[in-house]
């Protein structure tokens, strides 16, 4: 079966910045055989942008530089 813009929704839908990197995964597993100019694949890759974002958040975001001592 063919994954759907709704799957991707639904895989990305309850991310958090703690777990933006591992649905990141799952949703490129999902879309992994699609073919490049799919629109579900544009739409993935959208919004994996966001995730992208998101899990940045944590690392770089409004808590600091987690490497930087305090």
């Amino acid at each position: 079966m063919e994954p759907t813009a709704r799957d991707v929704d639904r895989l990305i839908g309850p991310a958090t910045p703690h777990f933006a990197y591992q649905i990141r995964t799952r949703v490129e597993n999902l879309i992994a055989e699609l073919p490049a100019q799919h629109p579900v694949r544009a739409y993935a890759s959208e919004r994996l942008a966001l995730l992208d974002g998101l899990g940045h958040t944590t690392s770089k975001g409004d808590w600091g530089d987690p490497s930087t001592p305090s």
